[in-house]
Order: C-alpha cells, then structure tokens, then sequence
C-alpha cells in the first residue's frame, strides 16, 4: 500500500464490516505482496507499577506523545545495533530526555 497505510486500513476494515464475501470469492482470493517483517507491528501486554506508569504518562504528554509511542522509542534504542544507522525518532528520544534529566 503507498500513501497513509492507516486510512487505508481502516477503509478496509470498514468495507469488511458491512459487506459479506461468497464462498466462490473467498476460495477466488489472490494473495496480496507480502509484508516485510520490519513493518509489522506486534501488541504485547506490559504490567507496570501505577507510579511508572503514571511517570511514562507525563513525559509523553510533555512530548505529545502516546505513553505506548514513548515506550517504543525507549525500547528501540536500548536494543539498537551500535554498527546500525539510529533511527532519528530514536535522537530526538535521547535528547529529550536528556533534557528532563537535567531540569529534574
């Protein structure tokens, strides 16, 4: 897919919810390109302490962020490859942080 993969998704999902496919159309399906691994996103559960979390919260609020974006950068960069380029998502993270280090 090209362009905003999101609304396109959604106009997917919308089109599924009201419509119902034969079973000629289902068995008549053609795959779609495959998806590189790289841009599947997976969900996972993650319990927290409320004083954590309330902290996670806070800082992204300061960034604009969702607590689940803030997360992801934190973790990308504590397991990025030293050899590999970092993301530039990931420098914006550090700094502001470093940033909040500083002023606390």
């Amino acid at each position: 897919m090209d362009g905003d993969d999101g609304a396109d998704l959604e106009a997917i999902a919308e089109y599924y919810e009201t419509h119902e496919l034969t079973e000629d159309e289902i068995m008549s399906a053609e795959p779609g390109e495959p998806v590189a691994a790289e841009s599947v996103m997976i969900t996972t559960s993650l319990r927290l302490p409320k004083p954590v979390m309330d902290e996670v919260r806070r800082r992204a609020r300061e960034r604009g962020l969702k607590p689940t974006a803030i997360m992801r950068e934190w973790i990308e960069a504590a397991i990025a490859d030293a050899d590999e380029p970092v993301p530039l998502s990931v420098i914006t993270a550090a700094v502001a942080e470093y940033q909040h280090r500083r002023a606390s």
